[in-house]
C-alpha cells in the first residue's frame, strides 16, 4: 500500500461521512446525495486499486465549464434565488471532481478544506441530538487524517516509502485528544456569546417529522386534525406546582377558534387586538384568583398560536406582545422558529375569555347557520327538544357521542356535503366532523357556538416529572354560549375517538426516556441563551459566597429572594472578606497544601515500581514508534544489535538496559537504587539518540 493510496482512502472516507446530515434538514435532496455517495464509492474502489493515472487538470476545467449552466439553472430556477442549496450542490460537485484528481500533495489538502466546508454546513443546519454522534465521528476521522497526513509527509521527506513504517498507534492519542476537545468545548459553549439565529436556515426542523400546523392556521378543513393524529412528535411539555399526576384525560389546551364555515372549511375568528401587559411580562386573560402555576415548553408549530390550558388566567411569556381573538385564543406577534417557554397561572375551572355574542347584529358569526342544511336543522330540533339551552346542548352532545362512530378511514368518500354525509349516510368521522356538526346544529337552534382546536390529554413522564402533549393529542371541540352561564365547553366526539395517554409497555417507557433526553437537548443545547449564562454566573457567585461564609463568623450574608432582580455586574465580584475571613485565608491555603501532600504521597506509594523489565519494555516501545519493526520473537540481544545498526547513538545505552534486564529477568538479581537510577539515565540517553537520528 503506497502513501498516496492511504491518503486517498482517508479523504474518501471523510468525504462519504461529511454531507450525511444535509438531506435530513432539507438542505440537499436525497437523489442528489445518493448520486454523490455513488461517486464517492466509485472513487474509493479506484483508490483501493491504486492506479497510476488520475483526472488531469484540463479534465477538471472541462467538467467545471459543463457544470456552469447547471449551476445557473439551479440558482435562478430550481433554487428560486436561494443561495444555500445551489452552493451546497456546487460544493458536492467540485469535491467529487477533486477526488478523482488527487495527484499532488496539495490536492489532498484542498479536498480536506472542501470537506471541512461540508462539515460546517451539516453542523450549522442540524439540531437533532444524533448530530453529537456525527460530530464525534468527524472529530476522530479528522484527527486520524491529519496525523496520518503529517506522518506520511515526514516519512516521505526522509525518503522512506515503506508502508510498514507508517504504522502509528493512535488509540491513546485519539482518546486523549477527544477528551481534551470536549473539556475545552463545554466551557466555551457555556460562556461564549450566544448566536440566536442559525448560520444556514433550511426548510426542515431537524428533529424528525416537522409538526403540521394545519389545525391552527387561519383556515382549516374537516380533515386538518386527522392529518396530524398519527404524528407522535412532542408538541408541548408541561410542568406544574404540584406536578400533574398520571392520567389527566380532560386537560385541554386551546390554540385557535373558528367562526365562519364555508364549503367544508372553517375560517379563523377575527382578532380583537393585543392583550394589555401588566408588571414585567405578565398578561392577564380574565379576572380571578390563581390556584396553581404551570411551566409550558412549546415546540414550533409553524403557527403563531400559543396553546394555553382552558383554565388559564395569567400567562407570562418571554415575548414582546400577545394577541387575542374574539374567541379567546391567544397568539404571539411573531412566528416562533424554536421552542417557546411560558408560565401560566391557572384557575380551579375553565376560564373561557371569548367575547359575548351580540344577537342583534346581522353579521354575528357565532349564529351563522348558513352551513347547516335543512336536514341538519330538523335533526337538531328533534334531538334537542325544548327546555333550557344547557340541557338542549347536552342532549345534542350525547346524541352525537352515542349514535355515531369515530374513524380516520375516509377511503372512497368524495362529496360536496361532507357534514350531511357524516350525519345521514356514513355516521362516522373524526373529531372535526363531530365538532363541526354540533356547532352548525346549535346555531340552527339559536345557540351561539364556535369550533375550537387544540390539544386534549397528555402523557406523564416519570423521568422528569412533566406531562408530554404530542401531536397525536390534537383535538377539536365546541364552545357554546349559554345565557346566564357564558361560554361552555362541549365535546361530542365519542370517548374511543379522543386522544389517549401512552401505555405502560416497554415501548412507551423507551419513548419516555427518549423524550427526556430530547427535551434536555432542546433545553440546554438548542435554546441555551444569555439568560442561562447569567444564571450560571449567578450560581457561581452564590456558591463562592457560600464558601466564604464558612469562614466568616461575623454574620451570614443576606440571601437574595428568588424573585428579586439580578444584581448589577459589579455585584458579581467576591464580597470583601471580613477580618476573620482574611485570617482564614492562610489556614485555607495550608489545608489545600496538606491535601496535595497526602495525594502525592499516595501516588508515590501506589505507582508502579521502576524495574529493568519496565525500562526494557519502554525501550522496545520507543524503537517501534521510531520506525523499527520489532516482533515479539526478537530476543533482547538482537534488539540491542538492531538499535545499534539503525540508531548508532543509542547503541551504548540500549546495551546497558538489555544487560540489566537479563540480570533481573533471567539471573534473578534484585537491582539496587543506584542501578535503577542508571537504568533511567540510560533510557533517557537512548530516547535523545533516537530523536537526533530523526
Amino acid at each position: 500500500m503506497t502513501f498516496g493510496r492511504q491518503k486517498r482512502l482517508l479523504v474518501g472516507l471523510l468525504a462519504f461521512l461529511a454531507p450525511l446530515p444535509l438531506p435530513w434538514n432539507d438542505i440537499v435532496e436525497w437523489p442528489v446525495l445518493i448520486l454523490y455517495l455513488i461517486g464517492v464509492a466509485l472513487f474509493l474502489r479506484r483508490a483501493a486499486q491504486d492506479p497510476p493515472r488520475w483526472l488531469p487538470a484540463w479534465g477538471m476545467n472541462v467538467l467545471g465549464l459543463l457544470y456552469l449552466p447547471v449551476f445557473i439553472v439551479d440558482l435562478l430556477v430550481l433554487g428560486r434565488g436561494r443561495l444555500v442549496h445551489p452552493v451546497i450542490h456546487l460544493c458536492l460537485f467540485v469535491l467529487l471532481v477533486k477526488l478523482f484528481a488527487l495527484t499532488r500533495e496539495r490536492d489532498k489538502w484542498q479536498a480536506a478544506m472542501g470537506l471541512f466546508f461540508l462539515f460546517l454546513a451539516s453542523m450549522a443546519t442540524s439540531v437533532h441530538p444524533l448530530i453529537a454522534l456525527y460530530l464525534a465521528l468527524c472529530l476522530v476521522i479528522g484527527l486520524v487524517l491529519l496525523t496520518r497526513f503529517a506522518l506520511l509527509h515526514v516519512l516521505a521527506g526522509f525518503g522512506r516509502h515503506d508502508p510498514g513504517l507508517a504504522r502509528l498507534p493512535l488509540r491513546g492519542f485519539l482518546t486523549v485528544s477527544t477528551l481534551l476537545v470536549v473539556a475545552l468545548a463545554v466551557p466555551l459553549f457555556a460562556f461564549l456569546p450566544r448566536v440566536r439565529s442559525p448560520y444556514i436556515v433550511g426548510r426542515g426542523a431537524g428533529t424528525g417529522t416537522p409538526i403540521e400546523a394545519a389545525g391552527f392556521s387561519d383556515s382549516v378543513t374537516l380533515d386538518s386534525i386527522g392529518q396530524i393524529r398519527n404524528n407522535r412528535e412532542v408538541a408541548l411539555r408541561l410542568q406544574g406546582e404540584p406536578p400533574p399526576g398520571p392520567g389527566v384525560p380532560e386537560m385541554r389546551f386551546k390554540a385557535a377558534t373558528y367562526d365562519l364555515y364555508e364549503g367544508g372549511s372553517w375560517r379563523r375568528t377575527p382578532g380583537r387586538g393585543p392583550l394589555l401587559r401588566g408588571a414585567g411580562w405578565r398578561f392577564r386573560l380574565a379576572p380571578g384568583r390563581v390556584s396553581r402555576w404551570v411551566q409550558v415548553w412549546l415546540q414550533p408549530l409553524h403557527s403563531r398560536s400559543l396553546p394555553l390550558p382552558v383554565e388559564a388566567l395569567i400567562v407570562e411569556p418571554r415575548a414582546v406582545g400577545l394577541l387575542i381573538d374574539q374567541g379567546g385564543a391567544v397568539s404571539v406577534d411573531y412566528n416562533p422558529i424554536d421552542a417557546v417557554e411560558y408560565r401560566v397561572g391557572l384557575a380551579d375551572g375553565p376560564v373561557l375569555a371569548g367575547l359575548a355574542p351580540r344577537p342583534e347584529r346581522t353579521n354575528e358569526r357565532t349564529l351563522d347557520s348558513s352551513g347547516a342544511s335543512v336536514r341538519m336543522s330538523e335533526l337538531a330540533e328533534r334531538v334537542m327538544g325544548q327546555g333550557p339551552a344547557a340541557e338542549r346542548a347536552r342532549r345534542l352532545e350525547l346524541h352525537l357521542m352515542q349514535n355515531y362512530g369515530y374513524t380516520q378511514d375516509f377511503a372512497g368518500r368524495s362529496t360536496a356535503d361532507p357534514l350531511d354525509d357524516f350525519l345521514f349516510r356514513y355516521k362516522s368521522g373524526h373529531c372535526e366532523y363531530f365538532a363541526s356538526a354540533m356547532v352548525l346544529m346549535l346555531r340552527s337552534q339559536g345557540i351561539p357556538a364556535r369550533l375550537v382546536t387544540g390539544f386534549l390529554g397528555g402523557e406523564y413522564n416519570p423521568f422528569e416529572g412533566y406531562t408530554i402533549v404530542r401531536n397525536s393529542n390534537a383535538h377539536a371541540w365546541v364552545e357554546a354560549y349559554l345565557a346566564g352561564e357564558g361560554w361552555r365547553i362541549f365535546d361530542p366526539t365519542p370517548p374511543a375517538g379522543r386522544p389517549t395517554e401512552g401505555g405502560d409497555d416497554s415501548w412507551s417507557v423507551a419513548r419516555q426516556v427518549y423524550d427526556f433526553l430530547l427535551f434536555r437537548w432542546d433545553r440546554y443545547v438548542l435554546t441555551y441563551g444569555v439568560t442561562d449564562q447569567i444564571q450560571i454566573v449567578d450560581d457561581l457567585r452564590d456558591l463562592l459566597s457560600s464558601f466564604w461564609r464558612l469562614f466568616d463568623r461575623s454574620g451570614a450574608a443576606p440571601r437574595r429572594h428568588p424573585g428579586a432582580a439580578s444584581p448589577a455586574p459589579a455585584a458579581l465580584a467576591v464580597p470583601e472578606a471580613s477580618g476573620r475571613s482574611r485570617a482564614a485565608t492562610p489556614l485555607l491555603v495550608l489545608l489545600f497544601a496538606l491535601l496535595a501532600l497526602v495525594v502525592w504521597r499516595l501516588v508515590l506509594r501506589y505507582r508502579r515500581p521502576w524495574t529493568a523489565t519496565r525500562a526494557y519494555r519502554q525501550l522496545r516501545l520507543r524503537l517501534t514508534r521510531a520506525g523499527l519493526r520489532l516482533t515479539d520473537a526478537v530476543p533482547p540481544l538482537a534488539l540491542s544489535e538492531e538499535a545499534a545498526v539503525h540508531y548508532p547513538q543509542t547503541a551504548e545505552p540500549a546495551a546497558r538496559i538489555v544487560a540489566f534486564y537479563l540480570r533481573e529477568s533471567f539471573g534473578g538479581q534484585q537491582l539496587g537504587e543506584e542501578e535503577l537510577d542508571e537504568i533511567r539515565e540510560a533510557l533517557g540517553e537512548a530516547e535523545r539518540g533516537m530523536r537526533k537520528a530523526g
